[in-house]
């Protein structure tokens, strides 16, 4: 019988390897870097430290949630990561050790450019098959040197490793759905909520909103949703899209590198606007599908905003995975669309505005702040509870429990990541209003 072959990271002072110079048999390498879409694409994400600057580059189309690749800067120095700014959540973490994990005994997987060990913890502890990681602090990449190593069982030895540090997750939170009745009855009159998102029909995105459904989140728990895409077709029995005339596919570029996407989303607003559910609410919310939303803590604020046009929630601007509107923004911006000779796009916004190199985010809410002006010239209200991600400086997303009151964290493109922020967030705080 073959002796087991066990399964250790590189030592961040020997130089690079192939799997076979560091005695691990090639055929029985359970950790391989073969990571899928949902969390590669979210173990790209740089934040929490500011070490590592970062650019995005996305293709594909819509918001190119499929093949993120990253062109970044790297760290000064090593050991940058400040622990005592973000205390881990993790527990003990291990400074200078490598667990071993046998070969053949379990499933493994690495993600690139992780920019901390308590960042990897919680990618382990949205896996439901990650007992244990380790984070090298430099694997000789380009960019953010950092490297995450998730696997599928607790170490069966320990090795020490200068730079490397290991743990064990935190277990994962048990989460039961509370079934909810959407009645604008329910609520005060000035909470009700018409939800909805833009899916692609093809990834990931079906699969997220096929399970937000069956258990009632995101927009599944608003007044009234929607889920728009290019073509009709049944996400989930009983669960219909409305269609976009778009083909859903951008370019990318400008100064970050993303999306273009405005015209889909002056599309998408077209449908919107048509179908008109917004009539029926003082809100409505457009949320992507990897941004898990809670409309019940929503509801809690949205009291002291009556009456405002819209909500930004980001100082640097209005960001794109959750977009909060109030009726006097949507009437002025219907009323642009009827404008048009065709009715396909918002007049003034389109004519007035050079918008090339802008994502549907910055479109949206350069249309409402300087056309058509719903604030009067003023800023819009501000509320930086409707939205935690890193790219507004939210640190610690992943964990999604920085708050109690937090609307949204953003973003999560798997299942598995998706129930686990969310019985992470009920785990902190009640997600109902």
């Amino acid at each position: 019988m073959a002796a087991a072959v066990p399964h250790e990271y590189l030592n961040i002072g020997e130089p690079s390897q192939s799997s076979s110079d560091v005695g691990v048999h090639p055929a029985n390498f359970s950790f391989r870097r073969k990571v899928t879409a949902a969390f590669f694409a979210v173990g790209l994400v740089l934040c929490a430290t500011k070490a590592c600057l970062r650019r995005w580059h996305r293709s594909v189309a819509l918001r190119g949630e499929f093949s993120y690749m990253l062109d970044d800067y790297g760290m000064s120095k090593l050991g940058q990561y400040d622990t005592s700014k973000y205390p881990s959540q993790c527990g003990k973490l291990e400074e200078n050790t490598d667990y071993v994990v046998y070969d053949g005994k379990t499933w493994g997987m690495s993600m690139d450019h992780i920019p901390s060990a308590d960042m990897c913890c919680a990618f382990c502890q949205r896996e439901p098959k990650c007992k244990s990681f380790v984070w090298v602090e430099d694997a000789g990449l380009d960019g953010c040197p950092s490297q995450c190593w998730l696997k599928g069982a607790t170490p069966d030895s320990k090795k020490k490793k200068k730079g490397v540090i290991a743990g064990i997750p935190p277990q994962r939170p048990d989460w039961m759905m509370t079934p909810q009745i959407s009645s604008p009855d329910r609520y005060q009159a000035d909470t009700g909520l018409f939800c909805f998102s833009l899916m692609l029909p093809f990834g990931y995105e079906p699969t997220l909103l096929a399970w937000q459904f069956k258990n009632q989140a995101s927009i599944f728990a608003c007044d009234k949703y929607a889920v728009y895409t290019n073509k009709s077709m049944e996400v989930v029995p009983g669960l219909f899209t409305r269609v976009v005339d778009s083909n859903l596919h951008c370019g990318v570029g400008g100064d970050s590198n993303s999306a273009l996407n405005s015209w889909i989303f002056i599309a998408v607003w077209k449908a919107v606007l048509d179908d008109g559910y917004w009539k029926e609410y003082p809100w409505t919310v457009k949320t992507d599908p990897d941004c898990v939303f809670f409309p019940g803590r929503l509801r809690r604020i949205l009291p002291q905003y009556d009456g405002e046009p819209y909500i930004n929630n980001c100082h640097y601007g209005m960001h794109g995975p959750i977009e909060v509107l109030g009726q006097p923004a949507l009437r002025a911006l219907h009323a642009d669309y009827k404008a048009s000779e065709d009715g396909k796009a918002p007049k003034r916004c389109v004519s007035e505005q050079h918008f090339g190199l802008w994502g549907e985010d910055m479109f949206l809410n350069q249309c409402l702040l300087k056309i058509l002006q719903v604030t009067n010239g003023a800023d819009p209200a501000l509320e930086t509870k409707l939205m935690c991600e890193d790219h507004c400086d939210c640190d610690q997303y992943y964990w999604c429990n920085n708050g109690t009151d937090r609307v949204s964290f953003h973003p999560f493109k798997s299942v598995d990541a998706y129930q686990n922020c969310v019985a992470m967030a009920a785990a902190a705080g009640s997600l109902l209003a």
